[in-house]
């Protein structure tokens, strides 16, 4: 059976990550309609999860910009105790802060 092609193209980078449930992961790679992520947290395919994702400001190197995400689980890897997820973003918006971490997306 033949894949179907992505809808977007993939950036690999490292990014850190967030999720609501306090765990932390690295991003392996990146587009505009989903992320995979490696961590110690294994949340369930289809689960439905809050993210953030953290990026320095360029307009204001003494804060952060975040991207406040919600997305659904749609595959699940474990190697060595690690999982890697893959997950469909639903729904983004980007947040300025001041240098700190943030435990749960806001999202109304």
């Amino acid at each position: 059976m033949a894949k179907e092609p992505r809808r977007h193209n993939r950036v690999d980078t490292e990014v850190p990550v967030e999720l609501e449930d306090g765990t932390s992961a690295l991003t392996r790679n990146i587009s505009p309609a989903g992320i995979y992520f490696v961590g110690d947290g294994r949340p369930h395919k289809g689960q439905l999860i809050r993210f953030t994702l953290e990026f320095a400001n360029p307009a204001d190197p003494s804060g952060k910009m975040l991207l406040a995400c919600q997305g659904q689980v749609v595959r699940i890897d474990e190697s060595g105790g690690r999982y890697g997820v893959a997950v469909d973003i639903t729904e983004s918006r980007i947040e300025r802060r001041a240098v700190k971490r943030v435990k749960e997306p806001h999202f109304e």
